[in-house]
């Protein structure tokens, strides 16, 4: 496991020095480089890290990076940016159903009896994200090497769709000052030598969200056991966002896209091409179906509705991958006032998307 961190820790450092050292790094982005980084090396190489490590790594990890980000939630300032997400975050996850629906009976020739299974997972996935397919997956339970094929497929579409809106939205996006106050400017980027202090207080005030939310989610989960974690602990940590002492918590931003991006590794890491093209082509190919779909419906709608293209982008990021690449992408595209939105725009997909998987496997049943 030791050696795997390690893997993972290397990649994403050098992720980080080419986003910041090359001309093209800084185009993509940090995000974007470590998971075109931990594409490669899985592809080329054929290295994953053991799943200990993998766990480690979405897990305790991620959920320290999620409690920094959302501690830098104010909730006075961001509903008025939140606001200008929401039409079009509605309109990706109506186009995900529809297509998964559609796609579902179109390629049941072809999925081999796994079209409920599959229209469930990805339904939770691509309007939620990553805790969704795992909630659902773990309830409608898929053979293992179908949910091996779900995931990097996920993760492929996944990668590929965070990279076009990238390239999409710098191409033709729109630069726009955003009515809502924005970060400053130190807490986009990783906390330097100097910041020692407010690194301190952030992973203070991080540490007591998680410890407090572990503790909730026991108390909790005595009289409703299948609670998610992850909705405590978002929850607890909005809270904490609100309270006083804000300039304590002036680091968490930063701190948490750090620590965010060996999460983006591991799914790079985690996104092997091998069976995807033979006999999983069905699988993928459901895959690109439903962010195809939804894609090309939300840019017709947007260009109608004359919705900002940048913001109909991250509601659509936040659907598919849920509040931390909602945030990355908006980071990514220069957009930091559309940062802090996409992480309240995608918690809702953390919180709609189980049930909409569940009611998708539970509608293809029926049929």
């Amino acid at each position: 496991m030791v050696v795997s961190l390690v893997g993972v820790l290397g990649l994403t450092l050098t992720g980080w020095w080419i986003s910041r050292s090359t001309r093209i790094g800084r185009q993509l982005g940090t995000t974007m480089v470590v998971l075109l980084i931990g594409f490669l090396v899985t592809n080329v190489t054929g290295w994953q890290p053991q799943t200990a490590a993998a766990n480690w790594v979405s897990g305790p990890l991620t959920s320290l990076a999620i409690t920094q980000l959302l501690l830098a939630v104010d909730l006075r300032r961001i509903w008025p940016e939140a606001q200008r997400l929401f039409a079009p975050f509605v309109v990706a996850v109506v186009a995900t159903l529809l297509a998964v629906l559609l796609g579902a009976v179109l390629l049941k020739p072809w999925l081999l009896g796994n079209s409920t299974v599959l229209a469930g997972i990805y339904t939770a996935t691509f309007t939620g994200g990553s805790l969704n397919f795992v909630s659902v997956a773990r309830t409608l339970q898929p053979p293992e090497p179908l949910l091996l094929l779900a995931t990097a497929a996920d993760h492929v579409v996944f990668a590929t769709w965070f990279g076009l809106s990238i390239l999409i939205g710098r191409r033709w996006g729109k630069e726009v000052e955003s009515v809502a106050p924005q970060l400053h400017r130190d807490e986009l980027d990783a906390p330097s030598r100097s910041d020692g202090l407010r690194v301190l207080w952030s992973l203070l005030w991080g540490g007591a969200v998680l410890c407090t939310a572990e503790l909730m989610t026991a108390l909790i989960q005595r009289g409703w056991s299948d609670c998610p974690s992850i909705l405590v602990l978002t929850t607890t940590a909005l809270i904490a966002a609100q309270l006083p002492g804000a300039s304590l918590r002036s680091g968490c931003y930063g701190l948490g896209l750090l620590l965010i991006q060996p999460f983006f590794t591991v799914i790079g890491l985690s996104s092997p091409l091998t069976g995807l093209f033979g006999s999983g082509w069905p699988v993928f190919l459901y895959a690109v179906w439903i962010v195809a779909v939804q894609g090309v419906l939300l840019l017709v709608l947007r260009s109608w509705q004359r919705w900002p293209l940048v913001e109909s982008l991250v509601a659509s990021q936040a659907a598919i991958g849920g509040p931390s690449t909602a945030l990355a992408l908006a980071t990514s595209l220069n957009r930091p006032a559309l940062a802090m939105p996409g992480v309240a725009i995608g918690l809702l997909g953390y919180l709609i998307g189980t049930y909409l998987g569940l009611l998708s496997a539970f509608l293809l049943g029926l049929t």
